[in-house]
């Protein structure tokens, strides 16, 4: 049998003997959610990524190693024209004050390497002291800006072995600058072309 609709079709009614209709609710589903949250994830992820890798890349170009003068000068060839931290001792008789700064060879176990530093000096800068330059390799040469010549209590405390040493090498030094000559690092007049 045919019903009219309020639009004026026809529709078939059910027979009898159908099923009752199911009126249960369903779930909702997604399809454009999931999407979007595994963007966020990957996006986040690359940020994370992105910004450990500049931390570390900034970090590592912060960091100023730190050598004795006989370290540095065996590893020379790999520290290039990287900045460093210098320690030894200023040997007596190398000092030679300029005007905007101050020569000096600087030693420790027997080697020793010329210093042009330019910049302030220390009031206790002075020969046969342990002091720490901050600069580069230019040939045979360390450029310094900068001279330290006392270590906060901090340093002291985390570096007794490194204070020790260098206290020990400048009277070592010291007694050698008296009798025997040091291991220079500047080609002798014989060899020199």
């Amino acid at each position: 049998m045919a019903v009219k609709d309020m639009a004026g079709g026809e529709d078939e009614l059910e027979s009898a003997d159908a099923e009752p209709l199911d009126l249960t609710p369903r779930a909702a589903h997604s399809t454009s959610g999931g999407g979007k949250a595994k963007f966020a994830y990957v996006g986040l992820g690359a940020i994370v990524v992105l910004l450990g890798f500049l931390v570390a890349n900034t970090l590592s170009k912060a960091t100023t190693f730190f050598y004795n003068v006989d370290e540095a000068l065996e590893k020379k060839s790999e520290i290039g024209e990287e900045r460093v931290r210098l320690q030894g001792n200023v040997l007596e008789d190398s000092i030679d004050q300029k005007a905007n700064g101050v020569s000096f060879r600087l030693a420790f176990h027997g080697e020793s390497v010329q210093v042009d530093h330019s910049g302030q000096v220390p009031d206790l800068f002075q020969p046969a002291i342990p002091v720490v330059v901050v600069g580069k390799f230019n040939g045979q040469r360390f450029v310094s800006d900068q001279i330290w010549v006392k270590h906060d209590e901090k340093y002291e405390e985390d570096n007794k072995d490194r204070i020790n040493d260098a206290e020990t090498d400048a009277k070592d030094n010291e007694q050698a600058a008296r009798g025997a000559t040091t291991t220079t690092t500047e080609p002798s007049e014989e060899s020199a072309p």
